[in-house]
């Protein structure tokens, strides 16, 4: 009888003890399975983060790029209507209205890309220059030295463009 007590005894602390460790084994399974889901929230929030960091910098990179391609633009633009101007006043000076004519016609063309991407009283200053500039071109019998001087001072509106 001592026997069946102790025997008993022992599988009545044996189920106890297999009871604990499932119950244990239950618990930290609860917590691996929170923290993998905490895990993969924060893996999905630092992804996300990470995603729209690197879309917001390659914008700025883009429009970056695109703002140095429009200077170079604008700069090959004032360089060219800059050479289009000295062209015209050279051919002035030499009495050559035909060629100055010529010139000039590249200038007028070449001004409405560059207008509107210059300030307002720079383009005002041009634009004011270039028509007394046809006006004088257009005249009968051009004087050599009104064209002349209003070359220069177009010549001097163009060198003195202020970028918008």
């Amino acid at each position: 009888m001592l026997r069946l007590k102790s025997a008993l005894i022992i599988g009545l602390l044996s189920a106890l003890s297999l009871t604990a460790c499932s119950e244990a084994s239950n618990t930290v399974q609860d917590a691996a399975d929170k923290a993998k889901d905490t895990a993969t929230a924060t893996t999905e929030k630092v992804t996300d983060a990470a995603t729209e960091t690197a879309e917001k910098a390659k914008d700025t990179v883009t429009e970056t790029v695109d703002k140095g391609a429009d200077l170079v633009a604008l700069k090959d633009n004032v360089a060219s209507m800059k050479d289009g101007v000295t062209s015209t006043l050279d051919a002035a000076k030499s009495g050559d209205f035909d060629t100055a004519k010529t010139e000039f016609a590249k200038v007028q063309d070449a001004w409405p890309a560059l207008k509107d991407s210059i300030k307002p009283d720079s383009a005002q200053s041009i634009q004011d220059s270039i028509e007394t500039v046809k006006a004088s071109l257009g005249e009968g019998e051009p004087n050599k030295d009104k064209i002349v001087g209003d070359l220069q001072n177009l010549l001097q509106s163009v060198k003195g463009i202020k970028l918008g």
